[in-house]
């Protein structure tokens, strides 16, 4: 087991303490050129000079100055993992509290029936599994054309396949958009609970992958980009804060066209940094704008992908990606001229 955390801060390893004793590795992507000092045997730390060294001109696939960075440890992941071998990701603000986190994964990741979400809508909200929070509760990055008429899902059949992918949910401090902690219901739930300990998300509905808690094969390393943010459209106005829910739209399309599954529920972690609504607001702000229009874009490519391996299947959504930024709006068009090469550049990496 390959576990991934980026950082600009710190690391605790009393935070890992379950994943230490499993026997995980650690990969440490340090948001910087050297700040971050471990000296652990299971753990490696790769900077930016480590970064520059190993990839060239390709180091532009992989974003600086935000959680996104992760994707160098995916990177890391793709060379150095077993076949089958699993890949957790997690930030640095989350504490394990379950002993058991490590067994978890490996359950999670498997062919165990499980319940299917089953709701209305082109769009899953992953905070229906719980069974304590207030209605109308939805993660950071849920398009809010879709939530007027939404539907609360319900966990019937059951699933038939294998896993490949889970994003684990959260106790304490729920990723929510930063407006929605203004208007919205309350979003701290220190002893939330689950439904069911895992459900699957219903082919064809998108979810917000809230990357602060992962756990996937390696089959799928090439779909789980993270995408550029932090992207100045605008004068004084950036595209950020979605870099995991637009790089999850993704995802999930290209796992559906693959007839992968993906579930949501445990092994959940304790997050406990709440960050502030203000700046996450502006941060936020454009990409609320555009968020329609970029599921316009996934919309398209799930019409033309055909199922191969998911480094291909990438490739061909940056051809898509490219050739419908033209009609695309001003903003839009602007992030785009940033995430394609980089988009571009990872693909080069990988193959």
């Amino acid at each position: 087991m390959i576990v991934v955390i980026p950082t600009a801060r710190t690391v605790s390893f009393e935070y890992l303490q379950p994943l230490i004793d499993h026997g995980a590795r650690f990969v440490v992507v340090d948001d910087s050129e050297g700040r971050i000092k471990i000296d652990h045997p299971q753990f490696k730390v790769y900077n930016w000079n480590d970064q520059n060294r190993m990839l060239g001109r390709d180091v532009a696939a992989i974003p600086r100055h935000n959680g996104a960075c992760r994707d160098f440890g995916f990177y890391i992941a793709w060379r150095e993992s077993d076949p089958g071998e699993s890949v957790v990701a997690i930030d640095d603000d989350e504490r394990i509290d379950q002993e058991d986190f490590g067994r978890r994964v490996e359950a999670v990741l498997s062919d165990a029936p499980r319940p299917v979400a089953t709701g209305v809508g082109a769009h899953f909200n992953p905070l229906d599994c719980y069974q304590n929070v207030e209605q109308n509760l939805f993660p950071r990055g849920f398009p809010y054309s879709y939530r007027a008429d939404y539907q609360t899902s319900t966990f019937d059949s059951a699933s038939s396949g294998t896993v490949t992918f889970n994003l684990g949910l959260w106790t304490e401090v729920f990723d929510v958009n930063g407006i929605d902690k203004l208007y919205g219901p309350r979003y701290r739930y220190p002893d939330a609970r689950l439904h069911c300990e895992s459900v699957v998300v219903p082919k064809g509905a998108l979810v917000s992958v809230c990357s602060g808690n992962m756990q996937f094969r390696r089959e799928v390393i090439p779909a789980t980009y993270q995408l550029p943010m932090h992207v100045e459209v605008i004068p004084g106005w950036v595209i950020d804060r979605y870099g995991d829910i637009w790089g999850g739209f993704i995802l999930k399309t290209l796992m559906d066209l693959n007839g992968d599954l993906m579930s949501v529920g445990g092994p959940m972690i304790r997050h406990l940094k709440d960050g502030p609504y203000e700046r996450n607001i502006w941060q936020e702000h454009l990409a609320h704008l555009v968020n329609d229009e970029f599921l316009s874009i996934i919309a398209t490519a799930r019409e033309e992908i055909e199922p191969a391996g998911y480094l291909m299947m990438m490739a061909h959504m940056a051809e898509i990606l490219e050739r419908e930024r033209e009609t695309c709006s001003t903003i839009l068009q602007r992030y785009l001229d940033i995430l394609i090469p980089a988009m571009q550049a990872w693909i080069r990496i990988l193959s």
